[in-house]
């Protein structure tokens, strides 16, 4: 089964490039941990609203991931950059192409 994991990032303003800069690298890490996939999205109508959207095999691989000392260290650099806590929401696909 495939758990997929949407974290909402809320930027402050005049800050996203910034966030973006640093926060890439530990978004692409996920794969070393374990991720199947991974992407971040802008909201069109929000631009300060990114998700980051990875996909998992085991909701342990994404703890483990989150939990690393070389992500909580690259949250705590990022940590003035954003305003809203950080919650994932799991889901499970229903329907896909194939």
């Amino acid at each position: 089964m495939t758990y997929i994991s949407e974290i909402s990032w809320h930027v402050t303003p005049f800050r996203s490039q910034r966030w973006i800069d640093r926060w890439e690298p530990a978004a692409a890490k996920a794969t070393d941990y374990g991720a199947t996939s991974w992407e971040i999205y802008r909201s069109d109508e929000d631009p300060l609203l990114f998700r980051q959207v990875t996909r998992w095999e085991k909701k342990s691989d994404f703890e483990a991931y989150w939990f690393s000392e070389e992500i909580s260290a690259i949250r705590s650099e990022v940590i003035d950059l954003y305003d809203k806590p950080l919650l994932p929401v799991w889901c499970s696909p229903v329907v896909a192409s194939s």
